[in-house]
């Protein structure tokens, strides 16, 4: 179990990592498409974020 664990706090870390550079590439010039797109990453980032921290909180 405490594996699993290491692993939640180890995708936490990378994931957390992931939304802070998406949400830096949001502030940029991109095209409509593009940032939909992003957007549609950033979600999905917090999604995740979301269930890691469910489990960790258990």
């Amino acid at each position: 179990m405490n594996n699993l664990t290491n692993m939640y706090n180890e995708l936490t870390v990378i994931k957390s990592l992931e939304l802070e550079k998406c949400n830096l590439e949001l502030n940029n010039n991109h095209n409509e498409t593009i940032r939909k797109a992003l957007m549609v990453y950033r979600t999905e980032l917090l999604e995740c974020l979301e269930m890691y921290n469910h489990y960790l909180d258990k």
